[in-house]
């Protein structure tokens, strides 16, 4: 599959408590935001090697709908467990790894 400079690709991912997300930097190139759960894998990065407009357009929305999908999930959270202290399960790590 040729993108030609476009947007291609689709994933669907169930999140249980085996994941991991990291952020690899360089110095030299775009960075690569990776989400493993189970056997799936999802790596984002900007097309090319270069930090364009739109590179940092796409990073900005991302966490816009992040931060839109972490309030959400949160609220619902707290409306499903209400007895909850709202910290999340503390037997786990922000990677999803038993502490």
């Amino acid at each position: 599959m040729s993108s030609k400079g476009d947007s291609f690709s689709h994933a669907w991912l169930h999140i249980g408590s085996d994941f991991t997300i990291r952020c690899s930097t360089y110095d030299d190139t775009t960075p690569i935001l990776s989400v493993d759960a189970g056997g799936s894998a999802l790596s984002i990065t900007p097309a090319g090697r270069d930090a364009t407009g739109e590179a940092v357009e796409f990073a900005r929305a991302l966490l816009r709908r992040v931060q839109e999908f972490a309030a959400e999930v949160e609220r619902m959270h707290t409306a499903q467990h209400p007895d909850a202290d709202g910290s999340g399960d503390a037997s786990t790590t922000a990677d999803g790894k038993a502490a």
